[in-house]
Formats: C-alpha cells, structure tokens, sequence
C-alpha cells in the first residue's frame, strides 16, 4: 500500500534531503540562512544521524570512527562548529611521529617544530620546500571559493566549481599525485614517504590519486594546523539538524520521480510496513550513490553518479602495543611509506590514556585476524572494528558528477569525486544550497568573473 501525505504548508517551499551526514545537514543549515524560517526541511536517514562521522567508545573514552581532524584553514567546518555552540579543540602532536616501512622507521618526529625541521632536511634537504609552497598556495586559492559563494555563486559541476577558484586545481584533477609532485621537481624519496605516509593514512591509497586529492591530504601535515570539534566532530551534525529545526525522518528512501505537477515524489519506507509517497518542491541527495540503492528519474544516467569506493577499517583496540622495532619506543602516530612489503596496517594512532592502559585506531585496507593484532600487541582489552566504505577509490582519468542532476534535484557528494573531506562537504552543500534558492526563488546566478578577482582582503563570514 502506498500512503500520501501532503503538505501543510502555504506558501513556503518544501524541501527533502535524502541523507543525514555533514553533507545533508550543513545543507539544511545552508538552506535555512536562504530560504528562511517558513522553508519546510526534512532530513531523510536510515541510521542515526552524523553518515560517516560516528562515534566509537572503548576503554571508556569517546573517539570518531570516520573524519576525525579539521585544517585550520577550514572557514566552513569551523564556523559552523562555533555557530551551533561547540568549541574547536587544537589537536596535540607532542607523542611526535613515525613513518614505517616495515622493518624500521625510515624517520620519526618529535613533536617539537624546531627540532623536527631539521630532522626532515636533514633525510629529504631542501626540497620540501616544494610540496610546502604548493600547499600554501593550495590554501590561498581556496579562499576564493569562499568569496564566490559569500556573493551566491553556483555552479552545477564541481569542476566549474574548481576552474572558477583556481584552474590550476582542475589541472591537478587531471594528473596523479606522482605526476604533479614530478613536475614540481619533487624527488622519488619524499613522494614514497612523507607523501605517500599521508595519502594512506587519510585516504588508504598511494601516489595513483588526483593530484587535487592529493593536496588535500598534504595540507595538514605541512601547512598550517589540525583540530577538531571539542567532544569529536561526530558531534556537530546533530547539533546542525538542531539549529536548522530540520525534521528527521527515519527512514530508507527508495525512489525519487517527477511529481504529476511540478518538483518530484519521493517513495519511502519507515518502520512500518507501508510505502509512504511525498511531493517536494526540491530533492538533495547527499549520500553517496553507490550506496543508496536509490531509483532515480528515468533520463537521468544513474551509471555516471555510481563510483567505487575505497574499503577501510578502523579498528579500535584498547590495550598496549608491542614496539614495531624491538628496543624503539613507538611514536604516538604510525605511518607507512611505500614498501615492497605487504604491510597489516594504513597507520595506527594512539588515541591517548583509557580507564585502562591505552586506546588505539588502527587503519587497514582488509580486516586484521586475532593472530596478526597479538602480533600487533603485548597486551588486548577490547577490540571494536568499523567496516565500512570510507571515500572514493581515486585513478586518473576519472569522471566527476554533476551537483545539478536536473533542475530541482541535486547531488551533494558529487564533490567527493574531486576530494573527499568534511570541509570538500562542506563546500559542495552550500553550492548545492545556492542552486537550490536560486531554481526555488528564480533568482539568476551571478557571473564568477565579475566578483572576486582580488581575494587577499576578503574576509569570510557565514
């Protein structure tokens, strides 16, 4: 049976966001500053809501499975945080670090900027200086994108997106990582490295990425600083859905069609047994399609918008490890270079002091057997696995979707095809937001060429 609810509302608009992670909920957040308090939002969400930022507790302590640090340089993502009550907390790197490859560590950190400076010239010399300036200019480029949406800006790719904040980032897209890094005149030792340390720590994968990706994931280790929400950044979706007075309906949307008059009708299912359909003014899809078993409008090519995304574990362990190298005190951050050895693990982190001993989070590409974490460790408590598909697999060349999949339906994630971050979110649902108000409002687009042309005293604002 199929169940039709209308809606209550006069004048105001009504829209549906199928998906309650970052990405739905700083939409609706988005939403509500343009379409104002009469705008109806519903947030469609199977599981709880927050996608792939969740909760992990062991060891009686609180830690975030998915997106767990934030770049300074992060304008969306800590705004919001601050807007909706929650406080930023800077992260500490004082148990210094290690790059692993698999019988010893090719270089450890202490922590300490002064001292460490010297150690990483002294293994890679001067040309780091390289990937420093290209990720300082990285951060400067993206401030435009700030600028373009602070004066309503769209675009309905987010490679227009890209190409109007630098085109140098749509020439990234376009190349691997090694590729870019090569034609900066990076040697092979700091790519297979410290490069390649952070690609498999944030994304699980090595030098074959975008060169765009890339950068993303080398900002935080060479420019500027990392936190993340007080509490963890788990916390500030539900806190968004708060603010926004969103309505949350729990539920698995199966269909989105045209309505018989205008906008579209979403087909869903709750508990219950019955089917319920709803008309809405505007669609937003923001949950990765791959995953939503969702059917779509007939001429819409579902095919282009289905990626492969990259399997990742994380598994939590509270307890103490072993020392990787026999005599060596483990660093509090493990990363891996490129090593012709399989190695178990992406990166493990320690989390910090438990009720007791230690808690650890481990990044593997496959699922670490009770033989290979005795191995791991001296000592085990408690062992908590998040299985899940984590970010999309990058390869070059690849397609990137559209945000506008027709007029009044909309795709959020298509943005993680260019890069896969809170922040990457962040900015893909405030330009879906603008696509949405100004197809709702018949509001016309503003050309990019004519607003930003001078970024360096704009100051962003939300």
């Amino acid at each position: 049976a199929v169940v039709s609810t209308q809606s209550t509302g006069t004048s105001s608009h009504k829209i549906a966001i199928v998906g309650g992670g970052i990405g739905g909920t700083s939409n609706a957040f988005f939403l509500r500053q343009l379409l104002g308090d009469q705008a109806q939002i519903k947030i469609f969400e199977k599981e709880a809501i927050g996608g792939r930022l969740r909760e992990m507790k062991i060891g009686g302590k609180s830690y975030d499975s998915g997106g767990s640090i934030i770049h300074s340089e992060n304008f969306y993502s800590k705004a919001l945080t601050e807007k909706v009550g929650l406080k930023v907390e800077k992260l500490d790197n004082s148990g210094g670090a290690g790059f692993y490859d698999g019988k010893g560590y090719v270089l450890k950190l202490t922590g300490t900027a002064f001292k460490d400076k010297f150690k990483v010239l002294g293994r890679y010399g001067f040309g780091v200086s390289n990937v420093v300036k290209e990720g300082e200019k990285m951060l400067k480029n993206l401030k435009k994108v700030y600028c373009l949406q602070q004066n309503q800006v769209s675009f309905k790719t987010p490679v227009e997106l890209l190409n109007a904040t630098a085109p140098d980032f749509v020439k990234k897209l376009g190349q691997t990582m090694k590729e870019t890094l090569t034609s900066i005149g990076v040697a092979d030792i700091i790519q297979n490295e410290l490069v390649a340390a952070t690609l498999h720590t944030n994304y699980n994968q090595d030098l074959g990425v975008n060169g765009f990706v890339g950068f993303v994931s080398l900002a935080g280790g060479l420019v500027g600083s990392l936190w993340r929400v007080d509490g963890g950044n788990f916390l500030l979706p539900a806190r968004l859905v708060e603010h926004t007075k969103a309505e949350v309906i729990s539920s698995t949307v199966k269909s989105i069609s045209p309505s018989s008059s205008s906008g579209y009708t979403l087909t869903y299912s709750t508990s219950d047994a019955e089917d319920i359909t709803e008309d809405f003014d505007a669609v937003i899809i923001a949950t990765p399609l791959h995953n939503a078993e969702l059917d779509l409008p007939d001429d819409i090519d579902q095919e282009s918008y289905l990626k492969p995304f990259q399997r990742t574990l994380a598994t939590f362990v509270n307890g103490i490890l072993a020392p990787l190298v026999p005599g060596e005190k483990n660093p509090s951050d493990i990363l891996t270079v490129t090593s012709k050895d399989k190695l178990l693990f992406s990166s493990i982190g320690m989390k910090g002091e438990a009720d007791k001993d230690f808690n650890y989070k481990i990044f593997s590409k496959e699922q670490l057997t009770e033989a290979q974490l005795n191995k791991l460790f001296s000592k085990i408590n408690d062992v908590k696995v998040v299985d899940w598909l984590a970010y999309p697999k990058y390869s070059v060349p690849d397609s990137v979707p559209n945000f506008e999949m027709a007029p009044g339906l909309y795709y959020v994630n298509a943005i993680e095809s260019a890069a896969s971050a809170i922040e990457m979110s962040c900015i893909g649902s405030k330009n879906v937001a603008l696509l949405a108000y100004q197809y709702l409002e018949k509001v016309d687009n503003v050309d990019s060429g004519k607003v930003c042309r001078d970024v360096r005293n704009f100051r962003e604002e939300l």
